[in-house]
């Protein structure tokens, strides 16, 4: 059976130990003399053991999809990102495993953090925010030497029992070894002046080292390093007793944040594990408005299930260290930006329940509306799906007033359509026609083509056919005109082709041939000879010549319409008759009933 299935287990995690926030000034570099008690310090407020984690709680063994979505990544990858708690206190570290269960390390009780990369970063503001900079000098730096102390320490508690709340002190983990390190310097020099004072030594991480730091300071709370092989996680909220909410970018979260260092000395990537139903209840949010029939958000959340899985299945993002990332690439995910008690309703009630043809996952494509009807996978892409079909829709006219854009209209001059082909790699001559030569079997648009004044032909075929003008769907219409005349026509019916004079003919293999005197068509009528004598009021060659394209619809019309969806619901239909309208042969049944057959 083709499926992929992720194991999270949500447990609750316990701490014995903790560090303590710094209260130095700012940018002091001389280290405070180290207590001699080893005894781990009370709870001070900002930093302690809470209670509710000293005892034990019963283990969730619950299985559940977790996903890991890409928010900052590539070119937008960060020096430091901030957090903040919306819902919850604090926050674990640690990291992920190969199983996706976090493995906690040590935590803070700061609500508001910044996680960093190991080089000197500046700190500073940018409209109204929080921020951390490569390249910029401030009052406040953090750099990227540090002192390490000598210290028997084999865990987070030793580490927090050596220290004892002294200022400047924190716990670093470094290739799983722990240390107690003190400080940061912008460069060794400095650092092993501070060293010789405390009878450490001046070091610092691989490129692949972060911090944890009071965010807008200077102070580190915690240091890791785990090579290329493991990045840090930050765990929002002390236990599971809340489910934890966290503000990123202006930006509230539900999960666990990852930070990489994907190359070494390279920025830090940033992603979101979360679980899967928490995952498809923020996609609905953006894909459709919270406040559209619940049967419609229902239809959206099994669909976000479906094309999640598949979109992983593509490895598009796997260099970059997630599964799926957070544009219009995968699906739009803006954590819970949107999202209200009707997407949470949506995705409770659709909970475990995936789209299936023939006992497994079924791929599936959605997009905002059809202009009315869908159109075969087979005829927009290359492969086909029994699913995947065309077929007329009679729902979204009900509500074509209410879509933006559902009746569009596009002019391109023939220069326009030139520069497009050439910036393209077409090297074309002048443009003299632009002609539908295919549609489907529901009316869309199948093939194209260009003609040049050299009689050369351009064919674009499928989503091509679309995409070559950026056009918004493929039901339109093209006609042609220079204000005086018509230069390319649709002989159909009572239409008339009053000139041959600059006319060309297409085959059925595609050959274009330019029409000369004695040129013959049939008709209605019978073999009737075109007149090749230019009419009056035929444009001149010199003409600017205008393509006009008038079509219905927004997107590729491979699966279920949006708007469909929400005319559907509308009238009374359930989030069953709206996915097995859109893709007919499919069942939709939870995940468990199949690993109980």
């Amino acid at each position: 059976m083709k499926k992929r299935v992720l194991s999270f287990i949500c447990a609750a995690v316990l701490f014995c130990s903790v560090f303590p926030p710094s209260r130095a000034e700012e940018g002091e570099n001389i280290p405070p003399e180290l207590p001699v008690s080893t005894e781990a310090p009370a709870g001070n407020g900002e930093v302690g053991t809470p209670e509710s984690s000293a005892s034990a709680e019963a283990e969730d063994t619950s299985v559940k999809t977790v996903v890991q979505v890409g928010l900052y990544y590539g070119s937008n990858a960060m020096d430091g990102a901030n957090l903040e708690n919306n819902v919850g206190t604090g926050y674990r570290l640690g990291y992920m495993d190969e199983n996706r269960i976090f493995q906690p390390l040590g935590y803070t009780e700061e609500s508001m953090v910044s996680v960093i990369k190991n080089e000197n970063v500046w700190y500073g503001t940018y409209e109204d925010y929080t921020c951390y900079f490569d390249n910029i000098t401030s009052d406040i730096m953090i750099g990227c030497w540090y002192v390490q102390i000598p210290a028997e320490v084999s865990s987070f508690e030793d580490v927090v029992a050596f220290i004892n709340g002294a200022e400047g002190y924190f716990p670093a983990w470094i290739n799983g070894e722990w240390q107690v390190r003190y400080g940061s310097y912008p460069d060794q020099a400095t650092a092993a002046a501070a060293a010789e004072a405390l009878g450490g030594t001046a070091v610092n991480t691989s490129g692949y080292g972060v911090s944890v730091v009071r965010r807008g300071t200077a102070r580190i709370l915690f240091q890791f390093d785990g090579g290329d092989s493991l990045s840090l996680a930050v765990n929002p909220g002390l236990d599971d007793s809340k489910k934890a909410v966290t503000w990123l970018k202006g930006n509230r979260y539900y999960g666990i944040f990852q930070y990489r260092r994907v190359k070494q000395g390279g920025n830090l990537t940033i992603s979101n594990f979360l679980p899967l139903d928490d995952y498809a209840e923020c996609v609905i949010s953006r894909e459709m408005s919270a406040s559209w029939p619940i049967e419609a958000l229902k239809a959206q959340a099994v669909c976000a299930r479906n094309y999640y899985e598949q979109k992983v299945a593509d490895h598009r993002h796997r260099s970059q260290g997630f599964d799926i990332c957070n544009t219009t690439c995968c699906q739009v995910y803006f954590g819970m930006a949107s999202t209200s008690e009707r997407t949470a309703q949506a995705v409770a009630e659709t909970s475990d329940l995936w789209i299936w043809y023939e006992g497994e996952h079924a791929e599936i494509y959605y997009y905002s509306s059809n202009g009315g009807a869908t159109e075969a996978c087979k005829n927009v892409w290359v492969e086909d799906r029994p699913y995947l079909v065309g077929q007329i829709d009679p729902y979204e006219s009900t509500v074509a007033d209410q879509i933006y854009h559902y009746n569009w209209t596009v002019t391109y001059t023939a220069q326009e359509i030139e520069e497009r082909l050439r910036s393209k790699g077409y090297t074309c001559g002048t443009i003299v026609d632009y002609q539908i030569t295919a549609r489907t079997d529901v009316g869309n648009v199948r093939s194209i083509v260009f003609i040049d004044a050299n009689g050369k032909s351009w064919p674009f075929y499928k989503d091509d056919a679309r995409t070559i003008l950026g056009l918004r769907s493929l039901r339109y219409r093209v006609t042609s005109s220079t204000g005086e005349g018509t230069s390319s026509y649709v002989v159909s019916g009572g239409d008339v082709l009053p000139s041959a004079v600059g006319a060309y003919v297409i085959d059925g293999d595609g050959n274009v041939t330019q029409v000369f005197e004695n040129a013959y068509v049939i008709t209605a009528s019978g073999v009737e000879q075109l007149h090749t004598s230019e009419p009056t009021g035929m444009p001149s060659p010199d003409g600017d010549l205008v393509f006009t394209i008038q079509g219905t619809g927004t997107g590729h019309h491979v699966g279920m319409s949006q708007w469909g969806a929400y005319a559907m619901a509308q009238q009374g239909m359930t989030y069953e008759d709206i996915l097995t309208f859109y893709f007919p042969g499919v069942e939709i049944y939870a995940e468990s009933r199949t690993e109980q057959q």
